[in-house]
C-alpha cells in the first residue's frame, strides 16, 4: 500500500515527458490517476496500460486546454469517474504539467502562436486550479510546473 492510496490525481500532458513519469510515480504510491493528454490518445493509453500493469489505477482524458471550455470538459471527465453522490469528484493532486513550445524567431511569430502558448502555459493553470480548488481535500496539493526556457536564453527564438 502506497502512501497515496485512496487519493485522486490529475495530471495535465501526462501523455509523455515529465507528466508521464509523474502520472507513473503517482500511481507507484497509490494514487488513482487522470492521464490527461491533448492530442496523443494512444500515448496516454499507453502510460494508463503501464500504470494498470503495475498494478495501480489510471484513465485517460482529453481535453483541449487551449479554452476554459476544454477545462470545464476535463473536470466534466473528472466528474464522471469519480463524482461522489452530488456527481461531483473530489480532488486530491494537480499537477499542471501540459505545455508546448513554439520554436519561431520574433520576426516570424504569429499571434495565433503566442495565443496557443499563453492559453495553454497561463490560462489553462489559472483555471484548473480555479476550477479545482473547491474539489480539493484535506491535504491536498497544487504543483505547477514551469519549463527551462524561463531560465535559458535562446537568442534566436
Amino acid at each position: 500500500m502506497g502512501k497515496l492510496m485512496g487519493k485522486i490525481a490529475l495530471v495535465t500532458g501526462a501523455s509523455r515527458g515529465i507528466g508521464r513519469s509523474i502520472a507513473l510515480r503517482l500511481a507507484k504510491e497509490g494514487a488513482s490517476v487522470v492521464v490527461h493528454y491533448g492530442r496523443s490518445e494512444a500515448a496516454a493509453a499507453e502510460v494508463v496500460r503501464e500504470i494498470q500493469r503495475g498494478g495501480g489505477t489510471a484513465t485517460a482524458l482529453q481535453a483541449d486546454l487551449g479554452s476554459v471550455r476544454g477545462v470545464n470538459e476535463l473536470y466534466a471527465g473528472l466528474d464522471r469517474l469519480f463524482g461522489d453522490k452530488d456527481g461531483r469528484a473530489p480532488l486530491d493532486i494537480l499537477v499542471n504539467n501540459a505545455g508546448i513550445g513554439q520554436a519561431s524567431t520574433i520576426e516570424d511569430l504569429t499571434e495565433e502562436a503566442l495565443d496557443e502558448v499563453m492559453d495553454l502555459h497561463v490560462k489553462a493553470p489559472l483555471f484548473l486550479i480555479q476550477r479545482g480548488i473547491g474539489r480539493m481535500r484535506d491535504g491536498g496539493r497544487i504543483i505547477n510546473l514551469s519549463s527551462a526556457v524561463t531560465r535559458i536564453a535562446f537568442p534566436n527564438l
